[in-house]
């Protein structure tokens, strides 16, 4: 797609790679050409999300990122759980769930579950400029 930057980020699904997560998209996200404000807010939304998705009850190795800034509209970030081995539950929430979700929801302009035979695989989400 023209006009369309992608960065993809690939780290082993532990908390010490949250920095890694988190310096990334604010090097992204402010080379995209968004504020400080809205990259704090960005930041903290794919902390959520990362941190959500690699404390599923199940065995996931490692997280994948996908950043993709388009300078005409905004930023859509993609965080996914992958090499994992699925629970023997599928994903239910509950409230600490629907509170990351909320928090999700409050800073960014969409967030929206990849679920995958009852499985939450992963978090899809995207920030409009001026948002």
């Amino acid at each position: 797609m023209m006009g369309m930057d992608s960065v993809y980020l690939r780290v082993p699904a532990k908390p010490e790679y949250m920095l890694v997560i988190r310096l990334t998209t604010s090097a992204v996200a402010s080379r995209a050409g968004f504020d400080v404000d809205e990259i704090e807010d960005i930041k903290m939304a794919v902390s959520e999300a990362g941190t959500f998705v690699m404390n599923q009850d199940r065995g996931v190795d490692w997280l994948e990122l996908t950043f993709k800034v388009d300078k005409e509209e905004g930023i859509w970030i993609d965080i996914f759980a992958s090499e994992s081995h699925h629970p023997s539950e599928p994903f239910s929430g509950g409230e600490q769930s629907e509170l990351s979700f909320y928090i999700m929801e409050s800073l960014m302009d969409g967030v929206e579950k990849a679920i995958d035979n009852g499985f939450l695989r992963g978090i899809k989400m995207y920030k409009k400029f001026g948002g």
